[in-house]
């Protein structure tokens, strides 16, 4: 099952990410565009030279976008322009490296308990989606952030409904900050989560530990997956090389899905 599994490099280990992922028969999500310091500086020369290492690269491209704090959904045009800018320039660069995916960050404000904040969060979502996705060619996958339910991202999906808009369920986000169990978003969302981030953590502090050294069930979430009979991408997103090779052998050992 290893054409499932993603490994997430940043620029500082991207050349032994490379290495192990060719090895290995993994694919790459490349995280390194997802900072501003980089796409206000030296991207134009990171994505040439990206390109030029991953030519003979035979695994699945996927990128993460920028996503602090970008509200499209901001009363603020200016905020809006800025936030949909950089959205667009993400698409692009993603194209340029002929990624098949692409993730962002759905960044609902969880603390805003208003019914129509809910609802417009949802409407202006939708209709930025829905032109997106009219433009581009690659799987725009919604992660969830601060999200509290799946019904959130259902109501986007299906408002949208376009093959080229899915879900990243983040297991580490979800455990911190959903008021439903890890289960429930597999229950409501199905099909449409076509990927997941794997990390660990104590259910306080997002701090992306290794599978086994916080507190999330994995055998509750790997039979999630297996009970909706789903097969979405894995990508495990930990930090370093040493951190991730720990994390899928910990999948391995322990026979969680993909293995």
């Amino acid at each position: 099952m290893e054409e499932k599994i993603f490994i997430q490099p940043q620029e500082d280990n991207f050349d032994e990410f490379l290495k192990y992922a060719t090895e290995n028969n993994y694919n790459l999500e490349i995280a390194t565009f997802a900072s501003s310091d980089v796409l206000d500086t030296n991207w134009k020369s990171l994505l040439k030279e990206y390109k030029d290492k991953l030519k003979n690269f035979k695994g699945i491209i996927s990128t993460h976008g920028a996503f602090r704090d970008l509200l499209i959904t901001s009363r603020d045009a200016k905020i809006r322009k800025v936030a949909e800018e950089r959205i667009y320039h993400n698409l692009d660069i993603a194209k340029e490296l002929g990624a098949k995916y692409i993730v962002f960050h759905g960044n609902f404000n969880s603390h805003i308990g208003h019914k129509i904040y809910k609802e417009k969060w949802i409407k202006k979502n939708t209709e930025f989606w829905k032109s997106v996705v009219k433009k581009y060619k690659i799987i725009i996958v919604l992660e969830n952030l601060w999200e509290p339910e799946p019904e959130l991202f259902k109501g986007l999906i299906d408002g949208v409904n376009s093959l080229f808009l899915k879900v990243c369920f983040d297991t580490g986000h979800a455990n911190i900050f959903s008021r439903v169990p890890i289960t429930k978003w597999f229950s409501v969302l199905k099909n449409d989560i076509v990927y997941i981030h794997i990390n660990d953590n104590k259910g306080k502090v997002d701090n992306e530990l290794i599978p086994g050294k916080g507190n999330i069930d994995w055998k509750s979430l790997s039979n999630a997956v297996k009970r909706n009979k789903i097969k979405p991408n894995i990508v495990f997103e930990v930090g370093n090389l040493e951190k991730t090779i720990k994390s899928i052998n910990y999948f391995r050992k322990n026979k969680l899905y993909p293995f």
